[in-house]
């Protein structure tokens, strides 16, 4: 064999050494050796290339950014992924923001068919999410949000989209501790958590920062039915089994006095008070399966009762408040695609609606006076295209241009003597775009409509702006 081609043969077998080739595989005084290691090579920079491809696909599906392979415990990751502990003790932090820009169709009240148009802005939240981790498995994991820029101490001026139901002013700007609870990493297969913990239901409460949703606002189809953001005081399980994963949890069930017709379960979550009634507890189970790379499907079942929850006990019977909701995601390369399906029943909603209305100082507890339905369901699908991905020689970045269409009833069915409410029957259609020009930072565009059933200011248009960050 000539010296230099014995050179280069020597060369690249070193290169296959430190893939961990072992020298018996290959002969180096062999005529065919060089070409029989550069196959070897391809092969294996092939592998190389398609296990990059699953880091990458699995840090979209979780959140992470392409230069962040560091395992967190931090609860803006999906709840259901085991997060193994990290490799030293001490303190770590991670947060993320929202500044929204709106443009928008107001109604004075639901009588009114002539909107004028007015513009705000929010500083929607911003979140820090300290942890620590002891040691030997045992990582404490908090999350401290500041809502609209407040402290409670603000009004609030909430006017429903188009003007459907009445206005409400009460305090806004909250300080919210979200979460606070101590976790014990044990294996991938089985993992606790005690404290205050996020509710493993629902799309947005397993992906809300601002990178993993595309719209300006969280899913109206999730946030008009449920808690978004949904956090209670219990005990949890959760782990993977090869491409399943699983979270239990025995929490602090809702409090009834919450519901209310627009909005069905959503203001349930207690934190009225200076303490959660623990009267009732609730089951919560969710599954998500990888189906293949980048694809997951999976569904979440919440059963609980409400009615020793309620601040005054002046409510009679059952009030089970059960849901179900199936998802389905698959983010991969340039395409991104996401739905949702969701289904809610409250027992005795007649008797919940009347009780409100007989709740007295319900207006210090902000009690609703609306008509509770009896069965709720949404649905909504959306899909994203990065365009620069058109390009040989794209932009830095990443640039979707999406679509997403919602519908959602929280009046699909009413008991008694309830009669039901055509404008709590809505949907809305979103297009926009969202320029990521890092992993962390997301700008957004939108314009939507909304629709309801109703006879009057029975629809909206929506203009708006939005900043998202991740750190």
């Amino acid at each position: 064999m000539p010296a230099d081609r014995r050179q280069q043969s020597q060369v690249a077998l070193g290169v296959l050494l430190a893939l961990g080739i072992s020298s018996q595989t290959v002969a180096a005084d062999s005529p065919a050796t060089l070409e029989e290691i550069r196959e070897m090579l391809r092969q294996q920079q092939e592998i190389i290339n398609q296990q990059q491809d699953q880091i990458e696909a699995l840090q979209r599906e979780q959140g992470a950014g392409p230069a962040d392979l560091t395992p967190s415990t931090s609860a803006a990751t999906p709840a259901v992924t085991y997060t193994p502990p990290e490799p030293r003790t001490g303190l770590t932090w991670e947060g993320y923001g929202v500044i929204n820009y709106q443009n928008y169709d107001y109604y004075e009240n639901i009588q009114d068919n002539d909107p004028e148009r007015r513009a705000r802005t929010d500083l929607e939240r911003i979140v820090f999410a300290p942890s620590y981790y002891f040691g030997n498995g045992w990582s404490f994991v908090s999350e401290i949000e500041f809502e609209h820029g407040g402290t409670g101490s603000t009004i609030e001026f909430e006017q429903e989209e188009a003007g459907e139901f009445e206005s409400e002013i009460e305090k806004g700007g909250e300080v919210v501790l979200e979460q606070a609870y101590l976790q014990l990493a044990f294996r991938p297969a089985l993992n606790f958590r005690f404290g205050e913990m996020v509710v493993p239901f629902g799309m947005i409460n397993t992906y809300h920062q601002p990178s993993q949703y595309f719209t300006i606002e969280r899913s109206l189809a999730e946030t008009d039915l449920y808690p978004s953001v949904w956090h209670e005081t219990g005990i949890g399980l959760f782990g993977e089994l090869g491409r399943l994963r699983y979270e239990t949890q025995v929490v602090t069930a809702l409090d009834s006095s919450g519901f209310s017709g627009p909005y069905f379960v959503r203001d349930g979550m207690q934190g009225k008070l200076e303490f959660d009634n623990a009267d009732d507890l609730a089951f919560v189970a969710r599954v998500d399966y990888a189906v293949a790379l980048g694809a997951t499907v999976g569904a979440g079942f919440y059963i609980g009762d409400s009615t020793d929850n309620r601040p005054r006990q002046n409510l009679d019977g059952d009030a089970l408040v059960t849901l179900y909701e199936a998802h389905g995601r698959y983010e991969r390369g340039p395409l991104i695609v996401r739905g949702q399906y969701t289904l809610g029943f409250i027992d005795n909603s007649d008797a919940v609606t009347q009780a409100n209305l007989n709740f007295f100082n319900g207006d210090e507890l902000g009690v609703s006076r609306t008509p509770v339905g009896h069965k709720a369901e949404s649905w909504f699908l959306e899909a994203g295209y990065d365009v620069f991905s058109l390009f040989r020689h794209s932009p830095r970045g990443r640039l979707d241009v999406f679509g997403r269409y919602e519908a959602w009833n929280t009046h699909a069915e009413t008991e008694g003597n309830i009669a039901s409410v055509d404008r709590y029957d809505r949907e809305a259609g979103t297009v926009g775009v969202n320029y990521k020009p890092q992993p962390g930072i997301v700008f957004k565009a939108e314009y939507q409509s909304r629709v309801h059933q109703g006879d009057t200011g029975s629809d909206q248009d929506i203009f708006g702006l939005g900043l998202g960050f991740e750190f």
